[in-house]
């Protein structure tokens, strides 16, 4: 008599419930749906309420601190190790140790010179957002025209349109890092707001030409849809930087676009994820990074303790204001260790 084979149980799942689980899958595998809902629910905020933004503005740096905002850095200590093929704490340690000397060097300059510090960081930040982006929406290939053009364009039209439209909100995060930070900070430069507005403004204007010419590089490439994608979400990041509170605004791009951006690259990297072997889908390789980025975030989160209580205590603004701190001293390592990653391997390999 023959016997079947048997057969695994059937296990019932509600269709509504796989269905809303793919469309998530979706919408995190596209480089742009999740930061162009965020970029545009923070711009309609600050176009209907700006004094709502003020009010909410620590949030997205606190929300960063569980979400793909710190997780993003934090994956450094792993991800440094694994491109340097180091095995145990003793060599991952010494292979971290140039890292921690640049956040010594970077805090050093904020203690004694606490606004050049503020305007090397903001100049760090253009190219290391932009830059992030360029990689995410695949315009590296398409020639140094297309590539530098989006990356410098993306940082002025956050950064510079902020400080041209609200300077002083803008300065004031550093400001309160230098006077707490630097025991020199009465004598120490400080930057004229005025002139730092007028410099804004030229920005503005250089990162709206540069936009247009690497969309027009980008076209010539045989690129006109991502082109044209690329010019709605440089109008959608000026725009949130125009009318938003700028501590709103860049915290949102933070978590919303770098962030976001910078963790599905990782989760999109085999060499970063594994081994174990890296799942399948994207939103589990996604929680990969924040499992890799765990031995990281412990000290960083007892770093948070002491900026806090140096900047006056333990609220939400307070803590918004001291993530600042801590990426004026760690995105300099940061940034330099991200120009190691190798090309994404693993879909959407983006």
């Amino acid at each position: 008599m023959k016997i079947a084979p048997p057969t695994a149980a059937k296990v019932d799942c509600p269709k509504g419930t796989l269905d809303r689980a793919a469309e998530a899958g979706r919408f995190l595998s596209s480089p742009r749906a999740w930061p162009w809902t965020v970029l545009a629910m923070a711009a309609a905020l600050g176009w209907l309420n700006t004094q709502r933004t003020t009010t909410a503005a620590a949030w997205p740096f606190v929300i960063a601190l569980l979400a793909f905002g710190m997780p993003h850095g934090a994956a450094d200590w792993t991800v440094a190790a694994k491109l340097g093929h180091r095995v145990g704490f003793v060599r991952r340690a010494s292979g971290f140790l140039g890292y921690l000397l640049l956040m010594a060097a970077s805090l050093g300059l904020i203690m004694w010179q606490p606004g050049v510090a503020g305007l090397l960081f903001l100049l760090l930040t253009v190219f290391h957002f932009g830059m992030a982006d360029a990689t995410a929406v695949r315009a590296d290939g398409d020639g140094p025209i297309a590539r530098w053009g989006l990356v410098i364009a993306r940082g002025l039209l956050l950064l510079a349109t902020a400080f041209a439209t609200h300077p002083q909100a803008a300065w004031a995060p550093f400001a309160q890092i230098g006077s707490a930070l630097s025991p020199w900070h009465a004598a120490a430069w400080k930057p004229d707001l005025d002139v730092l507005r007028s410099l804004a403004a030229i920005g503005v204007a250089s990162g709206v030409m540069l936009a247009v010419c690497s969309a027009i590089a980008r076209m010539r490439a045989g690129r006109v849809a991502a082109a044209s994608l690329d010019l709605v979400e440089h109008a959608l990041v000026a725009a949130m930087a125009a009318l938003a509170d700028p501590l709103f605004a860049v915290g949102c791009f933070f978590l919303g676009v770098h962030a976001f951006r910078h963790t599905r690259r990782l989760a999109c990297t085999r060499e970063v994820l594994e081994p174990p072997a890296a799942p399948s889908k994207l939103l589990p390789r996604m929680l990969r990074v924040h499992v890799i980025s765990l031995p990281l975030m412990w000290p960083t989160a007892a770093c948070l303790v002491p900026l806090c209580w140096l900047l006056g205590g333990v609220d939400l603004q307070t803590l918004a204001v001291a993530s600042i701190a801590f990426y004026m001293i760690t995105t300099l390592p940061h940034h330099l260790l991200g120009l190691r990653l190798p090309q994404p391997d693993l879909q959407p390999a983006a």
